[in-house]
């Protein structure tokens, strides 16, 4: 049967608040950019495929899948490459998934900012861990502060004004 693994994005529910964390797998869309909404659109298409056609449509939203953590916030949002690489694995190889909604994160020790419960159950065990890099980056960054806007909400600096359309002007 075809299947189509949909590189989704946290930004599809980036206004996801704190207080609700972990993201559930299948939250809403709270979408924090043109970009987020993009993003949902996809997931959309995704369902679409799956409930009019019976594709098996997998949608993974990826947090911050970087080479390294660049930042305080990716301590808790990264996804390493390789992790990346068993994520898809994972959804290429699971026997008919139909339709599913998972994140893309790897086991940080500052995580727990989204469910893994959907990506587990598709056969993904995350195995990279962020604080590898911790030191380096607290020492670059400095000790991360709870109470900065940037950790309010799941999609961090672009929840934030200064993404708002005026910006673009």
């Amino acid at each position: 049967m075809p299947r189509v693994v949909y590189a989704s994005s946290n930004h599809a529910v980036g206004f996801t608040p704190r207080s609700q964390f972990p993201a559930p797998d299948y939250a809403f869309p709270a979408p924090d950019t043109f970009y987020g909404v993009a993003k949902v659109t996809g997931e959309a298409l995704a369902a679409l495929y799956h409930y009019r056609y019976r594709m098996d449509t997998i949608c993974l939203r990826i947090l911050s899948c970087i080479e390294r953590p660049g930042s305080v916030r990716a301590l808790s949002t990264w996804l390493s490459p390789d992790d990346a690489g068993r994520l898809f694995e994972a959804c290429l190889t699971v026997p008919e998934p139909g339709f599913r909604v998972a994140y893309g994160v790897s086991a940080n020790t500052r995580g727990g900012w989204v469910s893994l419960a959907e990506a587990r159950a598709l056969g993904y065990e995350p195995r990279d861990d962020a604080e590898a890099y911790g030191a380096e980056v607290i020492a670059q960054f400095g000790e991360p502060d709870p109470a900065d806007a940037v950790f309010a909400h799941l999609g961090g600096e672009f929840c934030l004004p200064a993404y708002d359309v005026g910006h673009l002007t």
